[in-house]
């Protein structure tokens, strides 16, 4: 990058910094939007599928849920730093693309994202993994892979914060929380913006598959590292 066009973006940071106390969101540093070093890192990031307890489906994963990708997350949802959508969203695309590299192909591809809460989507003021899947569909149909959402799934009834659980609980907790409503023909994969159990994917797949329409695939933004150093949901 020459001096003419990386001067703008530094004074730029340095103005948000020293004005608005501006940072970046994935390392603290003063900066206007996701300084540079950030965005390289995010750009190395190669899509992988990953081991997820009880998918019988591929589940592919931009990344790990730690440093970067963990802080970009919990600055989308819990900061309102509604400007990563664009971000994030590209990111959960690469992950569809590539859980779909061996599913074969020839039809529209249906992103259905695991519901959030309503009580959450109350409290943001955004149902934040819809808000995903409607970028990551953009930016697949740009590319010449045609996608659209379908908000197929919905609670059947009244689940506790998934955050606030251990393994165990959270399977409990979202077992036949979900049922799937009546939806077009499609390629359908589940998409959400993280894994850590994969209790909430084998959920929307349980769903989907309950009224004929079997997801293909699960696509996330990041998983949990498992602690025997399998990435996993």
């Amino acid at each position: 990058m020459d001096q003419d066009s990386w001067l703008p973006g530094r004074l730029a940071d340095a103005a948000a910094s020293l004005l608005l106390g501006a940072v970046c969101p994935g390392c603290e540093r003063p900066s206007a939007r996701l300084c540079l070093a950030c965005r390289a890192e995010l750009d190395a990031l190669v899509a992988e599928t990953v081991d997820v307890r009880g998918s019988t489906v591929p589940v592919a994963a931009a990344g790990r849920h730690e440093g970067l990708l963990r802080a970009l997350v919990i600055a989308y949802k819990e900061r309102q730093a509604w400007w990563l959508r664009d971000v994030l969203g590209a990111l959960l695309a690469e992950a569809v693309a590539r859980a779909l590299l061996d599913t074969g192909g020839g039809r529209e591809v249906v992103l259905v994202p695991v519901p959030s809460l309503p009580a959450s989507v109350r409290a943001r003021g955004l149902d934040v993994t819809r808000a995903l899947a409607v970028t990551a569909a953009r930016r697949l149909s740009a590319s010449g892979l045609p996608a659209r959402v379908e908000s197929g799934l919905r609670h059947a009834r009244t689940v506790d914060d998934q955050a606030e659980l251990g393994e165990s609980a959270r399977w409990r907790n979202l077992s036949g929380a979900l049922v799937a409503k009546p939806g077009r023909p499609g390629l359908r994969v589940v998409v959400d913006d993280l894994t850590t159990t994969g209790a909430s994917l084998a959920e929307a797949c349980r769903a989907l598959a309950a009224a004929s329409l079997s997801a293909s695939a699960c696509a996330v933004i990041a998983a949990t590292p498992r602690r025997d150093g399998r990435r996993a949901g």
